[in-house]
């Protein structure tokens, strides 16, 4: 019988072998040689990444087309007045875990795959819309593959690391030799596997980029969202102006607050404060956070 980080190569190997079967030994071998880094990896593959965005691998991102269905005409592309608006919104990280993608693309038929927006992006696309059509990212299912690829080569770069030092194991077991020197490395799962090319988006967060293409400077930013947030019981809103008006601060605010800010939440937060702001009328207040509002879109 032999060593189980030498199977693990022939497993990652073979495409007949499933992937989260795969994974599974993986985990046996990370198991025994207690490599926390891998288990959490291996965790978050077999039951999907947590709502955290930055948890998600670059492999995992998508890229389609934005589409609305027409029940006359079918699928039609949704076309952007904002290019850059149109690219974020057409690149996805996916969190699903590794057996549901490949239950996906096992019963898909037709090649192409419909990733649903969430509710938020929904409704602010199709308020921009003469006819209102419900917007969703179509990918081809070759994208999917691309990333059960991505984790074969994951694990075979992994399984000859282990196999480059020293350690192959002797059918289910490993050596006392084996487990120290497993310890004293330290394993990372890289981010950059695959063909993927500008993989900065995240899944449930409308496609958004994490190319920072704001051009305000944070400072300026951060100096009107603590005047707008001072200012808000002092506008002529109503109760529920002012909760929305609340709700689109406290989004910007974590977002300034991620290591990582996206650049479209914080526009469309944006646009939404302005169009309430915008509402206000006679109100040397809103005025002159228009005024400075305007500076920084």
């Amino acid at each position: 019988m032999s060593g189980l980080v030498l199977e693990l190569q022939r497993d990652a190997l073979d495409k007949q072998v499933d992937v989260s079967d795969l994974l599974r030994k993986v985990m046996v071998v990370s198991k025994k040689l207690s490599i926390e880094e891998i288990e959490k990896w291996i965790t978050s593959e077999l039951s999907g990444y947590p709502a955290d965005e930055d948890a998600v691998p670059e492999y995992r991102e998508i890229t389609g087309t934005v589409k609305v269905y027409n029940p006359y005409h079918g699928w039609q592309p949704l076309h952007f007045g904002d290019a850059d608006l149109g690219e974020n919104l057409s690149k996805r990280k996916i969190s699903q875990a590794i057996g549901e993608l490949v239950a996906i693309v096992n019963n898909d038929k037709s090649g192409n795959l419909q990733v649903p927006f969430n509710q938020r992006t929904k409704n602010k696309l199709m308020s921009l819309m003469d006819v209102q059509l419900e917007p969703t990212l179509l990918v081809s299912d070759s994208q999917i593959y691309g990333i059960l690829d991505a984790v074969r080569n994951e694990v075979l770069n992994w399984a000859l690391d282990l196999e480059s030092k020293g350690i192959i194991g002797d059918g289910m077991s490993f050596s006392s030799e084996e487990k120290k020197a497993a310890s004293q490395v330290t394993y990372q799962i890289t981010n950059n596997i695959g063909s993927m090319e500008n993989s900065q988006l995240q899944q449930d967060s409308a496609g958004a980029s994490q190319t920072q293409n704001i051009t305000q400077s944070t400072a300026d930013l951060a100096e009107f969202i603590q005047k707008l947030k001072a200012s808000i019981s002092d506008l002529r809103l109503d109760q529920q102006g002012k909760a929305e008006l609340e709700a689109e601060v406290l989004t910007i605010e974590h977002q300034m607050a991620s290591p990582k800010p996206k650049q479209l939440i914080i526009s469309e937060s944006l646009k939404s404060a302005r169009s309430i702001l915008e509402g206000i009328t006679g109100s040397m207040l809103a005025t002159g956070l228009l005024t400075q509002l305007a500076s920084l879109m």
